[in-house]
């Protein structure tokens, strides 16, 4: 039996758990929706495989030009460490005379 009190007591924290629905037909026919929906998309555009195959050729193209940066910059990192373990700082002006070389030459070419 509770008796009457004239201060609040705090009570208990309730844990409530507010079940969620999942439904997968539901799902599995609005993934079938969003993909017919891209494929018609893409039939009003028209050309999809034209336009997938200039896609991979820009890519490619651009993957190179990266790829053939990141050579080179492995190349310089590797070339100024293993100088520097083998001739010390002198190693470094050259790369410095070298750098604004290759500036230039890429200059040109473009």
């Amino acid at each position: 039996m509770k008796f009457p009190s004239i201060f609040r007591l705090p009570r208990h924290q309730r844990f409530e758990i507010q079940p969620r629905y999942y439904d997968p037909v539901k799902e599995d026919l609005d993934k079938r929706t969003a993909r017919i929906r891209q494929e018609i998309k893409n039939e009003s555009n028209g050309g999809s495989v034209e336009s997938i195959r200039e896609a991979y050729r820009n890519r490619r193209s651009s993957n190179r030009s990266a790829d053939l940066f990141q050579l080179l910059m492995i190349v310089i990192v590797g070339l100024s460490i293993g100088g520097y373990l083998m001739y010390g700082a002198n190693v470094y002006f050259a790369l410095f005379l070298l750098i604004p070389l290759y500036i230039i030459l890429r200059k040109r070419r473009s």
